[in-house]
């Protein structure tokens, strides 16, 4: 029988399960490449279940969005009066995909209940499956899911269309969905959500960039005054401090654009230059060969109210880091928010963990979101320092204070985190002479340079790493015991990637940080099982590394396989593979996959016959768990 691409979908949804090749076109492709990620995942199509936060985290999740939702508000309110005669309901959710918020119709309301649409549920996709929420912010695009297009079985009496919200410095901070059942949700309701975000996003606009010199520009005029009208907003360097999506899209820009890019790259004059000769700063404005009306709005002070801060500072952007975001490396969450706690007190923060867990990535993350975000971050690899450079390097010097020393003297790194948080890196190779006079500078918060000089007050979080038994050191003479126990106040573990849990859901993660979501890439059930089996000696930073550069060799719309890997890697992992799962853990992944012996194949990454020889074996040997009959 030949295939067409108006196959139904249920129909579509078997072929996929089963393992068979589907017609172009039956499937949108971005459900299509959702699907392939959660079946990637060995996602179970019953789902992982998920506990409802508590009262008290799912308040602090609200308060940690407070700004961005009180500014939302109004537009979350005008639609769901739109929607809410059409039986829907109207949904926010945070940049994890964990509901906020819903409104609605009662009716429905009860209908999302039972499927756990409710506040303070998870549903982003690694946890739901294909669902609009959660494939949205994967995608960072509008996307729209209905029925059996989620991936989850008891989700097909959904229909849902989500569009994720950006601040205008480029981050994901949430998301907007209305959903309901499937024939009441159409074209009119999916663009009032856009629509309705859209506006959101203006808002933070102005609410964020009201302090810096913002461009209004449109193609007509008349438009400058409406909410037409594309933004960027520029520092007083005349450098792009903030955008909105229509004027990247208009200038065709990414958001890398940010802080990178000035007002005379973008148009060919400075913005000086501009100004001077509009007439009431007005004027065209010319980007390549397009030209635009454009207006600059002057910075207005900023009054604070009692309640809210006047503006939404932008992220520090972070530079130098790990390949891949601390959020995508599977690690505690408790871990980042103890951290903060003691860096707030003023009490060393001490990182335990292997080469490669993110030490420096955690590091990087705790200055980001600690009130000192906006005061330097100065990192030291102290293994990394000849010895005899050490001291200089940390206390800075006089003019002359040695040989080869600069003309004008150092401030040193010591001096250079004033009023920020100092990151001493590999603390465990610091030189023994050097950790008394590190312990001196903790003790009395003053730096003296080599060479003599003034001494210089200093305000500094300590933050220190390091892979070596500190502990151990202190025995062997190696480590001082008094600095070990001035930096051992709370010390916390990184863990290694292999106990993280679910490694292959983590490279997922690592994926969509990416941008493999937005280019269809995703992850073979066989290369997930094999990477699921492998020890990672290198730990996260070995994973991003390998997957940063598949995503650089492999064209969009491809699933990474076993064949895409180095050949010595390839080996490595199929050492591994040998050693294939037992029949009890073969009939549980069965069951989860409702008894499709292809798609539990899959997800272990073997063969079905091997699936059959393993439910054998277990049925001779009297395992009661591999009795139940694939299909």
């Amino acid at each position: 029988m030949s295939l067409t691409p108006s196959l139904p979908l249920a129909e579509a949804r078997k072929r996929f399960f089963d393992g068979d090749a589907l017609p172009e076109g039956c499937v949108p492709a971005s459900i299509l490449h959702s699907w392939r990620r959660c079946l990637g995942l060995g996602l179970p199509l019953i789902g992982r279940g998920g506990e409802r936060l508590t009262a008290t985290a799912l308040a602090e999740r609200r308060e940690a969005n407070a700004d961005w939702l009180h500014l939302a508000r109004p537009q979350i309110d005008t639609l769901f009066e739109s929607v809410v005669d059409e039986g829907l309901v109207v949904i926010v959710a945070d940049r994890q995909g964990v509901i906020l918020d819903e409104i609605g119709h009662p009716a429905f309301l009860d209908k999302a209940e039972r499927v756990a649409l409710t506040p303070g549920m998870d549903w982003s996709e690694t946890q739901r499956g294909t669902n609009a929420i959660g494939t949205a912010l994967l995608a960072d695009q509008p996307t729209r899911v209905r029925g059996g297009e989620h991936y989850l079985e008891r989700n097909r009496l959904l229909s849902c269309h989500a569009s994720p919200i950006r601040d205008p410095f480029g981050q994901v901070i949430g998301v907007l969905d209305v959903s309901g059942p499937p024939r009441k949700l159409g074209a009119p309701q999916a663009a009032g959500v856009e629509a309705a975000a859209r506006l959101i996003e203006q808002r933070l606009f102005a609410q964020a960039a009201g302090h810096a010199r913002t461009l209004l520009f449109h193609s007509d005029p008349a438009q400058l005054a409406t909410p037409r009208a594309a933004r960027l907003a520029f520092d007083e360097a005349e450098r792009l401090l903030a955008a909105d999506r229509l004027a990247l899209a208009t200038l065709r820009l990414g958001w890398d654009a940010l802080g990178r890019v000035t007002f005379g790259e973008l148009f060919g004059e400075t913005l000086a230059h501009w100004q001077a000769r509009a007439d009431v700063h007005r004027a065209l404005l010319a980007h390549g060969e397009r030209l635009f009306s454009a207006r600059l709005l002057s910075p207005r002070p900023p009054s604070p109210s009692p309640s809210r801060p006047a503006t939404i500072a932008p992220p520090v952007r972070l530079t130098q880091v790990e390949p891949s975001p601390l959020d995508a490396g599977g690690l505690p969450s408790e871990l980042l928010t103890t951290a903060g706690k003691l860096l707030q007190a003023d009490i060393p923060v001490l990182i335990l963990g292997e080469t490669g867990t993110g030490k420096d990535q955690f590091a990087r993350a705790l200055h980001a979101r600690s009130s000192r975000r906006g005061a330097p971050f100065v990192a030291v690899n102290c293994a990394a320092i000849p010895e005899g450079l050490i001291e200089a390097e940390l206390f800075g010097y006089e003019e002359g204070a040695f040989t080869g020393a600069r003309r004008q003297g150092s401030r040193g790194r010591l001096r250079e985190a004033h009023g920020g948080v100092l990151f001493l890196d590999e603390i465990g190779d610091m030189p023994h002479a050097m950790q008394a006079r590190l312990l001196r500078v903790l003790q009395d918060r003053v730096v003296m340079p080599l060479g003599g000089g003034s001494a210089h007050p200093i305000d500094i979080r300590l933050v220190c790493a390091t892979h070596r038994d500190l502990r151990a050191m202190v025995q062997a003479g190696a480590f001082r015991a008094d600095l070990y126990y001035r930096l051992c106040h709370f010390p916390l573990c990184l863990p290694p990637l292999r106990e993280r849990g679910d490694v292959a859901r983590v490279a997922q993660r690592i994926l969509d940080e990416a941008g493999a979501a937005t280019r269809g890439i995703t992850l073979s059930p066989e290369l997930a099982s094999a990477i699921r089996r492998y020890r990672w000696p290198g730990n996260l930073r070995e994973l991003a590394n390998l997957l940063q550069t598949l995503l650089a060799l492999v064209d969009d719309g491809s699933v990474l396989t076993l064949a895409h890997l180095p050949v010595t890697l390839r080996e490595e992992m199929s050492a591994a593979r040998a050693e294939t799962p037992q029949a009890g853990a073969v009939a549980s992944l069965l069951a989860q996959f409702g008894g499709n012996a292809s798609a539990a194949a899959r997800a272990l990454g073997i063969s079905r016959s091997t699936l059959y020889r393993k439910l054998r074996q277990g049925a001779e040997t009297g395992d009661p768990s591999s009795t139940r009959r694939p299909r």
